[in-house]
């Protein structure tokens, strides 16, 4: 209530037009946490892109593994709204992309990096497939464009490859 009142106050003072338009040119950015619906099966990801991933991988326990940490990174990033605070989960998506190409992830999943990339395009698509989502993803991008790439572990997926079967 008061900022709207300073609003008017300041409209006034200004003969009103220029305020007004600063104030309708604002980009309007969704809040994250109400741009994804609940997981209802606790796994961290929106269901629907869990069941593509697991539709996908079934039976593949490394690529699918793989494939969950980047979403699961992408969705977290995206939910990051203070840029200040962004660096570690920008370094979590790229560390999720390097574990999904990575060579021993593609050779669990017998498939080449074309053909995960492929993937990866399309659960990009499935992630970020409304306005909302997208606005978000392209929120993140900005932000992310301007943090310095840092060294990849070793390994950099969350998860023992090694032991999983593929």
């Amino acid at each position: 209530m008061a900022g709207r009142l300073l609003v008017s106050a300041v409209a006034a003072a200004c003969g009103g037009a220029l305020v007004l338009w600063l104030l309708l040119s604002q980009e309007r950015l969704p809040v994250a946490e109400s741009v994804f619906p609940p997981d209802r099966n606790g796994d961290l990801l929106r269901d629907d892109v869990g069941d593509m991933i697991a539709a996908r991988f079934a039976g593949n326990a490394a690529a699918f593994a793989a494939s969950s940490q980047l979403a699961r990174a992408w969705q977290r990033a995206v939910r990051q709204t203070d840029p200040a605070r962004l660096g570690p989960e920008v370094t979590q998506v790229r560390y999720a992309m390097s574990c999904v190409l990575s060579e021993h992830t593609l050779g669990k999943a017998k498939v080449d990096a074309q053909t995960m990339l492929h993937f990866l395009d399309l659960l990009h698509a499935r992630m970020f497939d409304t306005p909302a989502r997208r606005q978000l993803w392209q929120q993140y991008e900005r932000s992310a464009s301007r943090i310095p790439y840092g060294e990849t572990p070793l390994n950099p997926c969350r998860f023992d490859i090694a032991a999983l079967a593929g």
